[in-house]
């Protein structure tokens, strides 16, 4: 019973480090039209601080997952682990998780590849729609948390999960109003190029 314990706090600290990491990454492409010195040192420190609370966020899930398939609480083996909704206790919360696995290192290795995949525009914006997985991975894992822990519902797990949920969604909110203010930047500038041009001819 104590591995499973163990496993229930590595999985909700990997919550939490996850969920830092994806707010982290989310107000740092925000903030990406800022060219001031001061302003790339902080977008600089913010690349570093997701970078580094994502890899403790895999460490600790690689704990988790071990600690699940070694605890004798739940049914879980090393194949049910690594196969989605194949697990003996809980087959699809359970397949959450390894789903959750699965998208979040797909988006960790993105993100270490990101200066050779996006070295163009179309690769870019290639790399940009792998590196989104990260935030399917961090919806999968909330639900997986969710669905499997046997202490949800109690207060503190209650305001941990909302806690994540929040965070997440404001940091979220916040990059696509910053979104929508370049692209109005955009337009308005390209109706100023077109109107100059249009009185100087």
């Amino acid at each position: 019973m104590t591995t499973w314990y163990l496993a229930r706090a590595t999985g909700l600290v990997a919550l939490i480090a996850f969920t830092v990491s994806t707010a982290l990454g989310a107000l740092t492409s925000a903030s990406r039209s800022h060219s001031s010195d001061a302003q790339l040192d902080h977008r600089f420190l913010q690349q570093m601080a997701h970078r580094s609370v994502a890899i403790t966020g895999l460490v600790l899930l690689l704990v988790h997952a071990a600690l699940i398939v070694v605890d004798s609480f739940v049914n879980v083996t090393v194949s049910s682990a690594f196969i989605p909704f194949t697990a003996g206790y809980r087959p699809f919360a359970v397949g959450l998780g390894t789903l959750a696995v699965y998208f979040l290192i797909t988006a960790a290795v993105a993100g270490a590849m990101r200066g050779r995949m996006a070295n163009s525009s179309r690769a870019a914006e290639e790399w940009r729609a792998v590196h989104f997985l990260a935030y399917i991975g961090w919806a999968l894992s909330m639900g997986h948390g969710i669905l499997t822990g046997t202490d949800t519902g109690r207060g503190w797990t209650t305001a941990i999960y909302a806690a994540c949920g929040l965070t997440v969604a404001i940091a979220v909110s916040l990059r696509i109003r910053s979104g929508m203010l370049r692209r109005s930047r955009g337009l308005g500038a390209a109706r100023d190029r077109l109107h100059t041009r249009g009185i100087s001819s």
